[in-house]
């Protein structure tokens, strides 16, 4: 009669042992989703942000297709860079050594892309790995590193970025609203977007540490997207109102809340990034992963 207790007790640890690795396995898994989630918006981000502010629709970022050029421009770019420094040739070239130049060549591509100027990424790759070299090693020193910030303070940090970075678009144009106003709004649906995004993108048994860094990247990468909804709205609403007798700005104003246009147009393009970073970890963007992982190979 007392061997059953002690099998019991065994089957109980034999449970709480599986239990145990169900759930390391779990934040293992959780680790990877936000490692990959991370990495695509900071990657992407910027040809998102160009995006929005040309006034894209939605539907054809939804379909796939306007991405793919910039996507594989942008990866082609970082991967010449990494040839240009490493004396590789591009082909040789693996991911992990052109993703230290994945989002400055997004950046790159988005910028002449918005400008309508030609995109030579031969040239601008010799330019760039040319400015890489005359660098100053020290400069990669993170001030930050050695002050022990807690997740915690550095969220905050990264809160008070946001409201730095949207108060200066609010500044040169704040919709009749009043500044205050206007940047309380914006700044509230990037914070609690990114706060409500980081734990719905990962699941239950991810660590806290884990939600807190991604809620960051989030809360960087909308931020710029806002940036954008923002400007795009003030340049239309500028442009439709400038040179009209005041009556009639007026008129416009009380059947129009341009802020609150900007906040759904977010809210879009929100979704639509969101989308791409989730299925990107999930492998499943394979219309855009591919080109962009693997395309550098093409027109090499």
């Amino acid at each position: 009669m007392a061997l059953k207790p002690l099998r019991e007790l065994k089957s109980a640890e034999r449970r709480a042992e599986a239990e145990r690795e169900r759930r390391e396995a779990a934040r293992e898994e959780a680790f990877r989703t936000k490692i990959a989630i991370q990495q695509f918006m900071n990657h992407n981000g910027a040809i998102f942000r160009a995006f929005a502010r040309a006034g894209t629709p939605i539907e054809k970022m939804v379909e796939g297709e306007v991405l793919k050029e910039p996507a594989a421009r942008a990866m082609k770019l970082a991967v010449l860079v990494a040839s240009e420094l490493s004396g590789k040739a591009p082909e040789d070239v693996t991911a992990a050594e052109a993703k230290p130049f994945r989002s400055e060549a997004a950046e790159w591509v988005a910028t002449r892309w918005s400008a309508g100027k030609p995109l030579d990424v031969e040239r601008a790759a010799k330019e760039i790995a040319s400015a890489v070299r005359l660098a100053d090693r020290t400069w990669d020193h993170d001030m930050y590193r050695d002050d022990r910030i807690s997740d915690d303070a550095s969220l905050m940090m990264t809160a008070a970025s946001v409201a730095g970075s949207l108060a200066r678009q609010v500044e040169v144009y704040d919709f009749r609203l009043g500044r205050d106003a206007a940047l309380g709004k914006v700044v509230k649906a990037v914070v609690e977007t990114a706060s409500q995004s980081a734990a719905e993108m990962l699941a239950p048994d991810a660590s806290p540490a884990d939600k807190r860094n991604l809620t960051q990247t989030l809360a960087r990468n909308l931020c710029s997207l806002m940036e954008a909804c923002y400007e795009r709205k003030a340049r239309e609403v500028v442009s439709r109102l400038n040179g009209k007798p005041e009556k009639e700005k007026l008129a416009w104003y009380s059947s129009h809340n341009p802020v609150d246009e900007i906040l759904k147009d977010f809210r879009d393009w929100t979704v639509c990034f969101a989308a791409y970073a989730v299925a990107a970890s999930r492998g499943m963007t394979q219309h855009l992963i591919e080109v962009s992982e693997a395309g550098h190979r093409q027109n090499s």
